[in-house]
């Protein structure tokens, strides 16, 4: 049930996972030299990292989830890109504090917060 309980469900889903996918493959991962790495990782997470947090939040409205009335793979995916992504720039979600109460939803179930708990703590 995590793709979501019918086809436009799923539908969304997809749509909100590539959407921050496609996002995420804005930032140069594999880059060398770290002065460039550093100043792009800057610009993306200025001019492009707001717009995608506001489209979120929107879409994500009052509601408990992402799509429909259950978490799903969309939820899981925000709550992991928005790691990394808050490991980089600690105050980037602050103006979006559902998308924050978001992650903490997703972190908060017991399968999960069980994981954190246990999993290898890395930089990212």
């Amino acid at each position: 049930g995590l793709a979501g309980q019918t086809a436009v469900e799923q539908a969304l889903a997809d749509a909100i996972v590539d959407t921050i996918d496609d996002f995420m493959t804005l930032f140069p991962w594999a880059e060398q030299n770290q002065d460039v790495r550093k100043r792009a990782f800057d610009e993306i997470l200025t001019n492009k990292a707001p717009e995608l947090l506001k489209d979120l939040d929107t879409f994500l409205g009052d509601k408990q989830w992402l799509v429909g009335k259950s978490v799903t793979w969309a939820d899981f995916y925000w709550d992991v890109c928005s790691t990394t992504l808050l490991s980089c720039k600690p105050d980037l979600a602050d103006k979006h504090p559902r998308l924050l109460a978001l992650k903490e939803r997703v972190q908060a179930l017991p399968a999960i917060a069980a994981w954190i708990q246990r999993r290898p703590k890395t930089v990212m």
